[in-house]
């Protein structure tokens, strides 16, 4: 809707131009222009405060992908660190594994010669314990005897029970390590979890991302073809109010006019063409550029005349125009906002103050006064009428 409510306002704006002014009134066709010029104007802040909003939109979603990326890359890291983690988890228990299996071996072995010495003891000898220690000769030699077979008994069960201790030692020690990599293997499906939920969330504002930003191309296209428009209705507006006089002032006007601002001041920009000092594109510059080294100097009426616009653009920010008569007129462009000393209508003499240099609007880059002379409607160079 606000397309096709655009194309009407250029459609009608480029009707304006071709018609023939004088056919009509002249009031009343500055009056309809200016009445469209408004609605440019309102059109125009609406786009640049949409324009405005979704940048800020952008900054966020942008800011919200540079967090998502850098919360991804934290994940990696971590992700990294577990795997890193089970997989010396995982080796240790096949250390442990192979430990358990060489002790229970161990284990097994010792058993059995433990068996076989048992065995080789009873069944392959002619004598008992009792026999070996009622052999004895002596008492003395019967404690020798006794203490001998206690020492091999003993000897054989702390042998087993080591033996035993040292199994019960490495399967709690596999255990803890199962239990590790089990707690590893959980964060590391959680951790996969996570960034699989970011991976979506910043695929979903990718997708917002690359909205939005053709949205802001078309709001910005839109800005542009409406700036056109409203310059094309300033130059119509100008156009109309020169010729509403009369007359045909051509070429030089030899002085007529003074100086239009205070000292001290020097002129910036020349009338002529040029590139755009902020769309570096090539295109007439219509007037003279004349800075005052930052100061609100005083702008004064460069001849005795008529005010007849005291306005606001959002391209020349405000400016006042005065018709000197004759098809002459003069505009004066940026003004500091509130420096308006003049209104519609009221006549000013040569030199009279009528505001202050400022810098508003949009193509200005820094405060000046933007000087016009019309002849016609027809932009020329001031210098020639200094």
């Amino acid at each position: 809707m606000r397309r096709v409510r655009l194309l009407s306002l250029l459609a009608l704006v480029l009707v304006l131009i071709f018609l023939t002014i004088e056919a009509v009134p002249v009031y009343a066709s500055l009056e309809g222009l200016e009445q469209k010029k408004e609605e440019v104007d309102r059109e125009l802040r609406q786009q640049k405060s949409t324009l405005k909003q979704n940048r800020s939109r952008e900054a966020e979603l942008s800011d919200e992908l540079n967090r998502l990326d850098r919360r991804l890359g934290e994940l990696q890291a971590e992700l990294t660190r577990v795997n890193r983690e089970i997989g010396i988890a995982e080796e240790k228990i096949s250390r442990a594994e192979e430990s358990l299996a060489e002790t229970e071996a161990d284990l097994a072995g010792k058993e059995i010669l433990f068996k076989r010495r048992l065995r080789a003891l009873y069944e392959q000898s002619s004598v008992s314990y009792i026999d070996v220690l009622l052999g004895a000769s002596s008492f003395s030699d019967f404690l020798s005897r006794f203490n001998n077979l206690k020492m091999i008994a003993e000897n054989d069960r702390q042998l087993i029970e080591e033996v035993t201790a040292e199994l019960d030692r490495i399967e709690r020690e596999k255990q803890k390590l199962e239990e590790e990599k089990n707690r590893l293997d959980g964060m590391r499906r959680q951790i996969l979890s996570s960034e699989a939920e970011l991976e979506r969330t910043a695929a979903s504002r990718q997708t917002v991302m690359g909205d939005l930003r053709q949205e802001i191309a078309r709001v910005e296209q839109a800005i542009k073809e409406l700036d056109q428009a409203e310059r094309e209705l300033e130059w119509q507006i100008q156009a109309l109010s020169s010729r509403g006089t009369g007359g045909s002032l051509e070429g030089d006007s030899g002085g007529t006019l003074r100086f239009p601002v205070e000292p001290p001041h020097w002129i910036s920009s020349p009338f002529g063409w040029r590139v755009h000092p902020i769309y570096k594109d090539w295109r007439l510059h219509t007037g003279i550029d004349i800075a005052t080294n930052g100061q609100p100097n005083y702008i004064l009426a460069a001849g005795a005349g008529n005010v007849i616009i005291v306005g606001y653009s959002n391209v020349f920010g405000y400016y006042i125009t005065i018709d000197h008569g004759d098809g002459l007129s003069t505009v004066y462009k940026h003004l500091r906002a509130g420096s308006t000393a003049v209104g519609v209508g009221q006549q000013v003499t040569r030199g009279q103050r009528i505001a202050r240099a400022g810098n508003t609007g949009r193509d200005t880059t820094g405060v000046h006064l933007h000087f016009e002379v019309r002849i016609n409607g027809e932009p020329k160079d001031p210098m020639n009428y200094f």
